[in-house]
């Protein structure tokens, strides 16, 4: 059996210590201090409570008290106010007369002309040093940026117009030669052509617009290597050589004494029966330095 422990509940006599109980309760002064706040010191008409005290000392203040009378009535001076008017009128109409001549002026005023000849601008360079300046350092911005345009334009240009050059002379050399392709890209003509003289090398690896010499060059890497030469497709495109170009090296008149000196286009519009012909004299002739472009 368990022993319950009963709670036993604080008496509170006469109701005492209830939760609206605070300890901050205002004392009691009087029952109408139930009803209403006692006013601060600031808010207060007297400085005493007693009447008494108040009519002996004198503290009230009767003039703070009343109301101030009305002012009686004045009758506006219309006058006055009329010439006030008329002051402020005129001078606003001054304002406007003068506005409007100083406009009149300025449309009146000659055009003004850019000076266009020397002396005009040496006049403008001295009446106007500092805007001489100014304009000249933007004029030279903007020609700096047109000219930096056409640069880029130009190159453009160019670079179209030798490609095209490039693709037309590897049109005329896949014409003389059709495995033009593969011998390119055979390690025999590499191999063979560092084995030749240095103007051979040029019309091979520093030659991008003529097809003669890269055709010339073909010729001997063939004639070396016994490959029988390709039939060539017959083009009615007229070739770029002139008719200097294609005259033979038989109408030369050249003096016993005197070394022969050749030039590549003569060698490249030789025929492959006139090349055998003169091959030897050729070969002598580059060895010596007597072969020019």
């Amino acid at each position: 059996m368990t022993n319950k422990v009963q709670k036993e509940e604080t008496p509170n006599p006469y109701n005492k210590n209830k939760p609206w109980h605070k300890g901050e309760d205002k004392p009691f002064v009087s029952s109408d201090s139930m009803y209403f706040e006692e006013p601060s010191e600031k808010n207060k008409l007297f400085k005493s409570d007693d009447i008494t005290e108040v009519e002996a000392e004198g503290s009230v203040n009767t003039e703070e008290l009343e109301t101030k009378k009305d002012t009686p009535y004045k009758k506006p001076d219309y006058k006055k106010r009329y010439d006030d008017l008329k002051k402020h009128y005129d001078n606003k109409l001054n304002e406007f007369k003068s506005r409007e001549e100083e406009l009149i002026n300025q449309v009146q005023q000659p055009e003004y002309t850019a000076p266009k000849t020397e002396e005009e601008l040496e006049k403008f360079k001295n009446d106007y040093p500092d805007v001489y300046e100014v304009v000249e350092t933007v004029a030279h911005m903007q020609s700096e940026s047109k000219a930096k345009v056409l640069e880029e334009r130009l190159s453009k240009l160019q670079e179209r117009e030798n490609d095209l050059i490039r693709q037309d002379a590897e049109k005329r050399l896949v014409e003389r030669h059709p495995d033009f392709e593969d011998i390119r890209n055979s390690d025999d003509f590499h191999g063979w052509a560092k084995e030749q003289p240095e103007s051979i090398q040029d019309w091979i690896y520093s030659n991008a617009d003529d097809a003669d010499l890269a055709s010339r060059a073909l010729d001997l890497f063939k004639k070396d290597f016994g490959i029988e030469p390709t039939k060539t497709k017959s083009s009615s495109k007229p070739t770029r050589q002139s008719a200097a170009d294609m005259v033979s090296t038989k109408t030369t008149s050249v003096e016993a004494t005197q070394e022969k000196v050749w030039s590549e286009r003569e060698i490249a519009a030789m025929s492959v029966a006139e090349f055998d012909r003169y091959e030897k004299e050729i070969s002598d002739a580059m060895q010596e330095g007597r072969i020019i472009k």
